[in-house]
C-alpha cells in the first residue's frame, strides 16, 4: 500500500473547506436554494395539483377538507397562483406526484398544502414528519422535490417527533420561532432546535392556539424588524417577547376576512410586500397603513375548501438573502 497516494490521506489529500451552507453557494456541490430569513425577497416556491382521484377518494371530512373541492376548480386556482408568481418574477417548481397510497389510501390529496412539506434553511431542506394519519406519506413528495433540483436535505424529522413546515418561521438569520400544538409536539420541535442550533440561530418556541392548524395562521414576517401577529389569539406574554426582542408587531384584528376569506393566510414575497388572498380590502389597507404594499391578489375559492389559502399551498424553496 502506497501511503503517499491521496486515497490514503497522502500529500495530494485535499480536505473539504467549509460547511454545508457554502456548498449551497452559487457554483457550489448543491442546488443555491436557501432560506434564512422569511421576508427576504422570494426567489423559488413549489405548488402542487393532486390526482382528480384523490380529491373524491373519501368525504371531505375523512380528506380533512372543509367541502368537497373541484379538480378543475382547484387547478384554476393553482394556475392563477403560479401566474401571480412567474409576473412577480418567482421560479414555480411542481411538487411531484403521490406515490402508491400503500396503507394510507388518503395519501397526496392534502399535498396541495406543499407549505407543511418542508422547511428550508440555509443548509438544505428540513423534510418534516407528519402530524395525521391522513398526510403520513406526503414526506416522500418533499425528498423526491430535492433529489431532482438538488436540494440537501439537512434533516429528517424522525423518531416520535412530529413537525410541519408552516410551523417553523426565519425571524432572523439567528432567530427562528417554531409553534408547539397539535401539528409539532416537543419532540418534533427538539430535532429542529438542533438544526437551528447547528447553523447559528436560537430557537423561540411559541404556543398554536386552540383550532388554528399552524404557526403561520397567526404568526407572519413581513420585515426584518416588523411582524403581522393576531395577537388575541397568542399569549400576551408572547406578544410581549416579540416586542421586547425589538420587533414591531402589527395587530390584525379577527375579522371576517381573516376567519372565513383566510386574510392572514399571506405570502410575504419581499420586504415590506405580500401576495395576498382576493376579496381581502380591509386587510391589504391595514398593511399599507404600515407601509406593506399588496404586490398581488389571488382568488382561492377551491383552495379554501380544503382549509389554507395561498401561504398554505406554497412551498418556500428559496430566497435571497439581504444581509
Amino acid at each position: 500500500m502506497d501511503v503517499t497516494a491521496a486515497a490514503h490521506h497522502g500529500p495530494g489529500w485535499r480536505p473539504r473547506p467549509g460547511r454545508q451552507e457554502d456548498d449551497l453557494a452559487p457554483g457550489g456541490a448543491w442546488a443555491p436554494l436557501r432560506v434564512s430569513r422569511d421576508c427576504d425577497p422570494l426567489t423559488d416556491v413549489a405548488l402542487h395539483l393532486p390526482p382528480a382521484a384523490l380529491l373524491t377518494a373519501g368525504p371531505p371530512d375523512a380528506l380533512q377538507h372543509l367541502e368537497r373541492i373541484d379538480h378543475d376548480a382547484l387547478r384554476r386556482d393553482l394556475d392563477g397562483l403560479a401566474g401571480a408568481y412567474r409576473a412577480l418574477g418567482v421560479t414555480v417548481h411542481e411538487l411531484p406526484a403521490p406515490a402508491p397510497p400503500g396503507g394510507n389510501p388518503y395519501r397526496g390529496a392534502n399535498a396541495v398544502y406543499a407549505r407543511d412539506l418542508l422547511w428550508m434553511t440555509r443548509a438544505g431542506a428540513v423534510i418534516p414528519r407528519m402530524a395525521s394519519s391522513v398526510r403520513a406519506g406526503e414526506e416522500l413528495q418533499a425528498h423526491r422535490l430535492c433529489a431532482r433540483l438538488g436540494v440537501p436535505v439537512a434533516r429528517t424529522i424522525g423518531a416520535d417527533g412530529l413537525f410541519e413546515g408552516a410551523d417553523a418561521a426565519w425571524l432572523r438569520p439567528d432567530l427562528v420561532a417554531v409553534g408547539l400544538g397539535v401539528r409539532t409536539n416537543g419532540a418534533g420541535a427538539r430535532q429542529v432546535e438542533d438544526e437551528a442550533r447547528a447553523q447559528g440561530a436560537r430557537v423561540l418556541r411559541l404556543s398554536v392556539p386552540p383550532g388554528v392548524q399552524h404557526l403561520l395562521g397567526v404568526l407572519q414576517v413581513l420585515d426584518a424588524d416588523l411582524l403581522a401577529a393576531r395577537t388575541s389569539l397568542l399569549r400576551p406574554g408572547e406578544v410581549r417577547h416579540l416586542r421586547d426582542l425589538g420587533f414591531t408587531v402589527l395587530d390584525v384584528p379577527e375579522s371576517d376576512e381573516v376567519r372565513t376569506r383566510l386574510a392572514f393566510n399571506f405570502v410575504t414575497v419581499a420586504p415590506r410586500a405580500v401576495l395576498l388572498p382576493d376579496g381581502c380590502p380591509d386587510t391589504a389597507a391595514l398593511l399599507a397603513r404600515h407601509g406593506v404594499e399588496c404586490a398581488a391578489r389571488v382568488p382561492i375559492p377551491e383552495l379554501a375548501k380544503g382549509a389554507g389559502g395561498p401561504a398554505c399551498a406554497t412551498g418556500i424553496l428559496a430566497r435571497t438573502s439581504q444581509d
